[in-house]
């Protein structure tokens, strides 16, 4: 319940992000809302990884949706295909950037700047708020303050990431287990087309958006 509750924050906050930024690019209250979005799939990522069977699977499930969701990213946001990378390119490499930093290979360091020269969505501070959300997991105190440093640190790149702090009380609010639901017997199945859906809601969504934006 509790990560279910998540992902839907996650997905109706990064679909206000989106219409402010393909439909409404004057609506500022748009992109405000949407700060909230990454911080709360960042986390969901980390929580994916603590329970995911394969780290490899897992991994190859959001490089493929990178490269599909590719076109209609670009599509709806007006750009050229490899001007910028969708935010799936950017979860892929926090998977391998937690990974790398787990088996003390220093390879990350690359994937921190691959990030920014390859100009993944949200860039180097994308994965690396993954990382501060896997310290959070380990660390509650620390990962928090991790966190806060990183958005002060971009204040004077974008002034409303800020905003993305105010993600922290629902993520905290699960990290403390209060609003999940206690186990009784044997853990339910988790529905595979509620699985796929939020998959497949983030290339939908943005081909919808850029429909609407052209009436194509």
């Amino acid at each position: 319940m509790g990560r279910e509750l998540l992902k839907w924050s996650a997905l109706v906050t990064m679909t206000i992000d989106h219409l402010g930024a393909v439909l409404y690019p004057e609506c500022l209250a748009c992109r405000y809302v949407g700060r909230l979005s990454y911080p709360i799939f960042a986390y969901l990522l980390i929580l994916s990884l603590e329970t995911t069977r394969s780290v490899k699977n897992y991994f190859v499930r959001l490089f493929l949706l990178a490269l599909i969701s590719q076109v209609p990213f670009s599509l709806a946001m007006g750009v050229a295909p490899w001007e910028r990378l969708n935010i799936f390119f950017t979860l892929s490499a926090g998977v391998l950037f937690i990974e790398l930093r787990k088996r003390g290979n220093y390879l990350w360091l690359l994937l921190l700047v691959a990030a920014e020269v390859l100009r993944f969505d949200f860039g180097l501070y994308g994965v690396v708020a993954i990382g501060c959300f896997y310290f959070l997991r380990r660390n509650r105190i620390l990962g928090v303050i991790l966190f806060l440093a990183l958005n002060l640190l971009y204040l004077p790149v974008s002034s409303h990431q800020l905003l993305a702090l105010l993600a922290l009380p629902l993520i905290l609010l699960h990290d403390s287990g209060r609003f999940q639901v206690k186990e009784l017997g044997q853990k339910a199945d988790y529905p595979r087309w509620k699985k796929y859906f939020f998959y497949a809601y983030y290339p939908l969504h943005l081909a919808a958006l850029f429909s609407m934006k052209t009436g194509f």
